[in-house]
């Protein structure tokens, strides 16, 4: 789990908007995996220092999370533009 998470940050830190210098918001959206959102924070938060406030976490509705089950844990960020 701990290697996903790195991935994740990874991945964060290749598409974020202005890298290092983001200071937009960050959301998580989890389902039944408080520390798995919490952790994910804690790491986003020492990676991007200027960002907006802390991670903001919320819950996942009951009908995302009827679908992607326990467990799920969403990223919001302002990203880099998409390309087809």
């Amino acid at each position: 789990k701990k290697a996903a998470m790195k991935k994740v940050i990874k991945q964060i830190d290749d598409h974020i908007r202005d890298g290092k210098d983001y200071e937009g918001k960050v959301y998580i959206s989890m389902s039944a995996c408080e520390e798995d959102a919490k952790q994910m924070a804690s790491m986003i938060e020492k990676e991007l220092p200027n960002m907006d406030g802390k991670v903001l976490i919320n819950s996942i509705g009951t009908v995302i999370g009827s679908h992607t089950g326990p467990g799920t844990v969403a990223i919001f960020f302002w990203g880099d533009e998409r390309e087809d």
